[in-house]
């Protein structure tokens, strides 16, 4: 019994030395003293081994088969824990890349992969709409944002992958870019989707967090996608896989010099490893994922995004693709740079039409051009038809008309276009109610404050305010000098104020 009670305390002991050796170590070290434990404790299990079928064992002292089953014992549960403590301890390391951190750290890192807890310490929890959230005090505010994003974005992509989201996203706030580079292992990253727990990472006062949300969370129903129809995760090129996510996440071609883009072999960029590493100073994988897939899109619509995401391989996924498009995916590398590039001459030379349709009063063609630009082009280009219809009515004086358009448009909720829409409605209505004016451009301006996407400038409400005010004609006059920029708002406005007020206009 007493060596018994020997071999637990040396249990306990050993079990200590192997947790600090270990945990002080980064990913070679850590399997080396693993590794030296495992061998030792190899050596006593045969030893114990043969002080069974023996009945004792003189080298080891062992007088008895107890005190020899004592020993299996002993060295069974020892390589267990030595097992355990260096798996924990390599996954940390290898995941995360940083070899300094406290054995509290990895050993929170490798929990959250397999519970429900955060990889930081001192984290708060709530749920809300089938989303955990892990967030510290601080950025308890920051929930509310993100659920009104996924709540739209959830309908999006249930719609265009045909998912079903009901719940088991999480998402963890990190107060700061060195922890969540931490994290994930690697430098200069703005977020992160961790497969393992379906875990978004996320600094959410990013000025750029709806972007960085909506990409990750595209993952996140990518992974969705992969499980209802029973398909590897890792069976789509990662270049397709963040080209989407870009994708949706709002990005457009328009915002890049596709002249002088570089692009590389999409091989290159199959899988994640080699993905993390194109990136060098003059080439950013992401931009030749997105417009990759904005390529695609444009040709062949949305749905060829779910199609392509139903390829069972990588091998299966370039044989669809190259059926789709007609040629070998090295000849498209090729030529979409030069497609989107024609595009969007395309859609820049509509625009200048249909302005000079209006010019010279040709609107029914101005029209049908407003109709080319909506069903070839972007969200961006949309917004840019949706403005020279607006024009369009004004040109004709069909005020009531142009309201309605900008109405409409208000009503999607588009908020990187919003509060222009609004500021453009008000100036509208200065044609037909200044009091409406007054109360969009106050609207335009609660919005503002609160988005990543425009600086509010302050002065704009001062004139709208004095329109109406008993001293109109002085607000009419700073609004024409300095905040209209409408030309057939202005035109018609001047022309009604001259009537109003002879020789002040």
């Amino acid at each position: 019994m007493k060596k018994l009670l020997n071999q637990f305390i040396l249990l306990v002991i050993c079990s200590y030395m192997a947790f600090f050796l270990v945990f002080n170590q980064g990913l070679l070290g850590g399997i080396v003293i693993s590794g030296v434990f495992l061998v030792v404790c190899t050596f006593l299990f045969i030893a114990s081994i043969v002080g069974v079928v023996k009945g004792k064992l003189e080298l080891m002292k062992l007088t008895s088969v107890t005190e020899a089953a004592g020993l299996m014992t002993f060295s069974i549960l020892l390589g267990l824990v030595v097992t355990t403590i260096g798996l924990i301890n390599s996954f940390a390391v290898y995941t995360t890349g940083d070899e300094s951190q406290s054995a509290d750290k990895k050993i929170r890192a490798f929990a959250s992969r397999i519970f429900d807890v955060p990889s930081q310490a001192a984290l708060l929890k709530t749920e809300k709409n089938g989303v955990t959230y892990f967030y510290p005090e601080s950025n308890k505010d920051e929930i509310e944002k993100m659920d009104a994003v996924l709540q739209l974005e959830r309908e999006q992509f249930n719609s265009t992958l045909g998912t079903r989201d009901e719940g088991g996203l999480t998402i963890e706030f990190h107060e700061n870019y060195a922890s969540l580079e931490s994290g994930y292992g690697s430098e200069e990253v703005a977020g992160y989707y961790d497969l393992g727990n379906k875990r978004i990472h996320l600094v959410p006062t990013d000025e750029n967090w709806e972007l960085i949300l909506v990409h990750e969370y595209s993952h996140y129903q990518s992974h969705l996608f992969s499980n209802q129809h029973l398909l590897s995760i890792t069976r789509i090129p990662s270049w397709f896989e963040e080209g989407v996510a870009e994708y949706f996440a709002g990005e457009s071609s328009m915002w890049y010099d596709l002249e002088n883009l570089e692009t590389i072999d999409f091989h290159d960029l199959d899988s994640q490893e080699d993905y993390d590493q194109a990136a060098t100073d003059t080439y950013d994988p992401y931009a030749q994922s997105f417009l990759a897939v904005e390529s695609i899109v444009d040709a062949h619509g949305e749905e060829i995004i779910p199609e392509l995401l139903k390829s069972q391989s990588i091998g299966g996924f370039y044989k669809n693709l190259e059926k789709t498009i007609n040629m070998d995916i090295e000849e498209y590398e090729e030529i979409f740079l030069g497609k989107l590039l024609a595009n969007q001459q395309q859609i820049a030379d509509w625009v200048d039409l249909g302005y000079q349709q209006v010019e010279m009063k040709n609107y029914n063609s101005a029209l049908k051009t407003v109709e080319n630009i909506r069903e070839s082009g972007d969200i961006y280009d949309i917004d840019a038809a949706d403005w020279l219809l607006v024009d369009i009515m004004l040109a004709q004086k069909k005020v009531d008309a142009a309201v309605d358009v900008l109405k409409n448009k208000i009503e999607m909720g588009q908020e990187e276009f919003l509060v222009d829409d609004l500021l453009l409605l008000a100036e509208v209505y200065l044609l037909v109610d200044p009091e409406l004016s007054y109360e969009t451009v106050q609207r335009a301006e609660t919005i503002a404050k609160t988005s990543e996407f425009y600086y509010y400038e302050e002065g704009i409400l001062l004139g709208y305010e004095q329109v109406n005010s008993a001293n109109k004609l002085a607000g009419y006059k700073r609004l024409l000098e300095e905040w209209l920029y409408n030309p057939y708002v202005r035109m018609h406005l001047v022309e009604k104020l001259s009537k109003e007020y002879p020789g002040e206009f």
